[in-house]
């Protein structure tokens, strides 16, 4: 049983923030205290928003001074429960939310934890630029999350996870002491792998405040196609056959279960099934392109082949931006689409 902060804790805590940094109104702290699928709901005496790195720092030195625990909080997009607290001291990255620098030359963009995922695309497209990391959350899940959890998204196959995506981190360590670790040097081989060790720790080591991120050439082409397969091995072997073809510009590669289609085709307004037949398993692929035909082009060759080898099904290539978004949609829905039906599974 987690002990409640003493009021003397929470009075220098509430008077370090101001009054915006702080709260303990049960209407705004219900969303932040629920799990999104409902399966863990949790407690908290006050919720903290710094607006500063520093505010972080003296917020971590005085809880570690009393032994008070916390509860980092991002997005609340978490699907494991682990951003709900169960007693502790909840402290959100909601206020942290400068997009301190985007520099195309050096392609760095540097953002604060509490910057939604798709705020760093779009400060990056406005500088012509691209940041590559993508999932179904990312209108809410904040960049201090996705780095704290090592989230991996949709173009791992290409871009890695986000720990490939980090250039430095500005992190509070749990003594409350700030580690300024904002480098923007892709050929650093000086000291530990701090950086490394940091994203993905899920918070346990440190708090993240900022991020410095790479930075990539926009596409000229992109194709986005959906397959129907018999079976996870002849996905594997679409797989192979794909990466043969395209090398480096396959992006994408979704294994999708019958079940999960049909979960999204019957509770998401608006999802249609771009297949005439019904598979018991489909890939979802995309393919980028230095060139604006070339991907087009490599997709109709790629499936052509598969297809005239029994290899894959039906196969679809959008035919428009929109079509490819409704693609995505089919995949970027499957949480949404389980949890009307209760009992839901999660794997990757």
């Amino acid at each position: 049983m987690i002990r409640p902060p003493s009021d003397d804790l929470v009075n220098r805590l509430k008077a370090l923030v101001g009054p915006e940094g702080w709260t303990d109104d049960p209407d705004i702290l219900a969303p932040r205290l629920v799990e999104w699928r409902d399966r863990w709901s949790g407690r908290t005496p006050l919720m903290l928003s710094p607006a500063s790195t520093e505010e972080t720092a003296a917020i971590v030195g005085l809880c570690a001074a009393a032994g008070a625990p916390l509860t980092v909080q991002g997005g609340n997009t978490g699907l494991v429960g682990g951003q709900i607290p169960q007693g502790e001291i909840l402290l959100s990255t909601r206020r942290m939310r400068a997009i301190r620098d985007v520099d195309p030359v050096d392609d760095v963009l540097v953002a604060e934890a509490g910057v939604t995922l798709a705020e760093v695309q779009a400060a990056a497209a406005v500088a012509g630029r691209r940041f590559p990391l993508s999932l179904a959350s990312e209108g809410t899940a904040t960049l201090g999350g996705v780095v704290s959890t090592n989230a991996g998204g949709v173009a791992v196959l290409r871009f890695g996870t986000a720990r490939d995506l980090v250039l430095g981190l500005e992190v509070v360590l749990p003594n409350g002491e700030i580690w300024r670790g904002l480098r923007r040097l892709r050929k650093d081989n000086t000291g530990y792998d701090l950086r490394g060790l940091l994203s993905g720790a899920e918070g346990t080591l440190g708090v993240i405040t900022a991020a410095s991120v790479k930075l990539f050439p926009q596409p000229a082409g992109r194709a986005v196609a959906m397959v129907g397969l018999e079976s996870p091995q002849a996905a594997l072997d679409l797989l192979t056959r794909a990466r043969r073809a395209v090398d480096a510009g396959l992006e994408a590669f979704e294994l999708m279960a019958r079940q999960g289609v049909v979960f999204a085709l019957r509770n998401i307004p608006g999802q249609r099934d771009p297949l005439t037949t019904d598979p018991p398993w489909r890939v979802l692929l995309e393919i980028a392109s230095p060139d604006l035909d070339g991907a087009g082009r490599r997709m109709e060759s790629l499936l052509a082949e598969a297809c005239e080898q029994g290899l894959a099904g039906e196969a679809v290539i959008a035919a428009s931006e929109a079509q490819a978004a409704a693609f995505w949609s089919l995949r970027e829905n499957q949480s949404a689409a389980q949890k009307p039906e209760g009992a839901t599974w999660k794997h990757d």
